[in-house]
């Protein structure tokens, strides 16, 4: 009688068979002890993002990313590719803030389309929250504020009012 009971987990379909129609997968905390980034962290600004590119920008949003990031400046800071830093956290299951702040130690962050719950980070969408000192901002996925006036204004109010940049319009 010593059967294997265990339900592989790429099978979860076969949990319902036992257990009906609900089934809840935990997302455990995993530490990762390096995260592949493209940019220079030099303002210490994260930019999360989640897709199946192979990239870590997405090609086609490259152009929108760029522009957008280097349009914030102010006296002390003059976005380049030197002072962002972007990761692209789809094959990170289990990541979480504390992981983050050990590997980037950012002071301002925007999650494009990642939920910031699920990294234990308590962030409205289209809001912002304040986090140790790192102020954080939660919007859609870069390709849809691209193609959205409407979402493109909103994302540059809340840049501006991140970075204290004033009533500058860009």
């Amino acid at each position: 009688m010593n059967q294997n009971l265990i339900i592989s987990e790429n099978y979860p379909e076969h949990v319902s068979m036992f257990l009906g129609e609900e089934l809840y997968i935990i997302n455990e905390p995993k530490w990762y002890e390096a995260i592949p980034s493209e940019g220079g962290n030099k303002y210490r600004f994260l930019n999360i993002v989640s897709h199946g590119n192979e990239e870590i920008i997405p090609p086609a949003q490259k152009d929108f990313f760029f522009r957008m990031a280097n349009a914030i400046q102010t006296d002390r800071i003059k976005m380049d590719a030197d002072g962002f830093c972007v990761i692209n956290v789809q094959d990170y299951k289990g990541l979480k803030w504390n992981n983050l702040v050990h590997l980037f130690s950012p002071k301002y962050c925007i999650f494009w389309g990642v939920d910031p719950h699920s990294m234990e980070v308590n962030c409205k969408f289209n809001g912002g929250a304040l986090l140790n000192d790192c102020k954080i901002i939660y919007v859609d996925q870069m390709d849809k504020i691209e193609s959205d006036l409407s979402a493109k204004k909103t994302l540059w109010s809340m840049i501006q009012r991140m970075f204290g940049m004033g009533n500058q319009s860009k």
